[in-house]
């Protein structure tokens, strides 16, 4: 049997059961031990035959336990970088990717190469405040967590990755100390009732619920940011593409003063918000 084959088979599995033909193809592709160029390359290979019983063993996990294929293969690639992930983080998606390509930009523009204090508040696997580290060496990154054993994985992904950042132990604000220049947040925002799929529920409920509406996490952020950022400063928010307009009320009351930006994803809809004070933004 050629990998080829061997893929067709799996997404006859993946259908059955309404899973993703995308997650099958990353799940052999991993666990064949190949970057996507050989992959592709050798698709027309034979494939060892205990390797066949092996990956099927690990497919089945994922069509019938509904664990994640990250979850399976132990990481998540996020800006290029592959991040150590499991049932205590997060899986990064690509919109968050995209928040971080923001803030880069706005730090490029507003802040002129200078040296500046970056906060990640609720850094789960540590995929921004880490990356935004690894990509601009003039951010002085802390990357904060409530959970004791996310910021055991981010500590992982640090070390893995040599990127320089502090650690801290914190329910929001509580152990932070000093003050930032730009404070970065995907904090949980799905609503308590709201029904997520099956592998969604794999992932720990304390990284995605964020109250009734699934905005508590902004308010209080944003209401505590004040003794926290620098006169000058850049708050940036990924967010449910509902809850564009109740950011950004959250956002008038607690910075009457602010610009305010809000931007969509790569898909069209609204999930970021972005608040500068004095001239950032403008």
């Amino acid at each position: 049997m050629t990998y080829e084959q061997l893929l067709k088979l799996a997404y006859v599995k993946t259908r059955a059961k309404n899973k993703e033909d995308e997650a099958a193809k990353l799940l052999l592709m991993e666990l064949s031990g190949q970057d996507p160029h050989a992959f592709f390359l050798n698709l027309r290979s034979e494939v060892p035959k205990d390797f066949i019983d092996f990956f099927n063993e690990k497919l089945m996990l994922y069509v019938d336990q509904n664990i994640p294929v990250q979850h399976i293969i132990g990481h998540a690639y996020f800006y290029g970088y592959k991040f150590i992930v499991n049932q205590d983080v997060l899986i990064p998606r690509s919109e968050t990717e995209q928040l971080v390509e923001h803030v880069l930009y706005h730090y490029d523009t507003y802040f002129e190469h200078q040296k500046v204090r970056v906060l990640d508040l609720g850094t789960g696997s540590g995929c921004i405040g880490l990356t935004l580290a690894l990509e601009e060496k003039n951010m002085d990154v802390t990357i904060s967590d409530i959970s004791e054993k996310a910021l055991e994985v981010a500590s992982r992904n640090l070390n893995a990755l040599g990127a320089n950042a502090h650690l801290v132990l914190s329910d929001l604000f509580q152990h932070i100390e000093g003050t930032f220049d730009i404070i970065v947040s995907n904090p949980p925002y799905i609503p308590d009732a709201e029904v997520v799929s099956d592998i969604v529920e794999k992932e720990p409920s304390v990284a995605l619920y964020g109250g009734s509406l699934g905005v508590d996490f902004y308010d209080q952020i944003l209401k505590y940011s004040t003794s926290y950022l620098n006169p000058r400063g850049l708050i940036a928010f990924e967010h449910g593409y509902q809850q564009k307009e109740v950011i950004h009320s959250f956002a008038v009351k607690h910075y009457p003063f602010a610009n305010i930006i809000q931007q969509k994803d790569l898909s069209g809809k609204d999930r970021f918000t972005f608040i500068g004070t004095l001239d950032v933004l403008k």
